[in-house]
């Protein structure tokens, strides 16, 4: 029966070593897939920190570019409101000018319907006066006429006859 035993027992020891040999062999198999599944995953993570270090690079040009563009449309955007501000105040200097022009404008033509007046008032006593000259000739021409005798006075010189029309007329 030892022998018996020992077959049995070797048996059973043979039994245990194949099952410890399979259960060492599923360890390694699921190391192995782990450390497999582990290389993959740090792969992945060394390919992904490569792409986020690019994206974040492109990013940054692209920020930069955006505030190189915010700068230059700042500064067109200072001048177009300090050129809209110039064009504003020459506006606002301009209307007041033609307000100024208006007022001269105005103050000129009372002056000139003032004066117009006054040459027509002058010429109204013009012409009375010339009435009254014309008349006042033609009266004292009929007078003379009538009062002289047939023969004009003599004079000292030739041609230089006084006429009482040819004294000045004050004005």
């Amino acid at each position: 029966m030892a022998a018996n035993n020992r077959s049995t027992g070797s048996l059973g020891a043979g039994s245990a070593v194949a099952r410890e040999l399979d259960r060492l062999r599923k360890k390694v198999k699921e190391l192995t897939l782990r450390l497999e599944r582990e290389a993959k995953a740090r792969k992945l993570d060394a390919r992904l920190a490569t792409e986020a270090k690019k994206a974040r690079q492109q990013l940054t040009k692209e920020i930069k570019a955006l505030r190189e563009q915010g700068r230059k449309l700042a500064s067109q955007l200072k001048s177009t409101l300090g050129d809209a501000g110039k064009r504003e105040q020459a506006l606002k200097e301009a209307r007041a000018k033609v307000a100024e022009l208006k007022v001269e404008l105005g103050r000129r033509t009372a002056g000139l319907k003032r004066k117009s007046g006054e040459l027509k008032k002058l010429a109204v006593e013009s012409a009375h006066r010339a009435t009254a000259i014309i008349r006042s000739d033609a009266q004292h021409a009929a007078d003379s006429v009538e009062a002289e005798p047939a023969a004009p006075p003599a004079s000292s010189e030739p041609g230089s006859e006084s006429h009482p029309n040819d004294k000045p007329t004050p004005t």
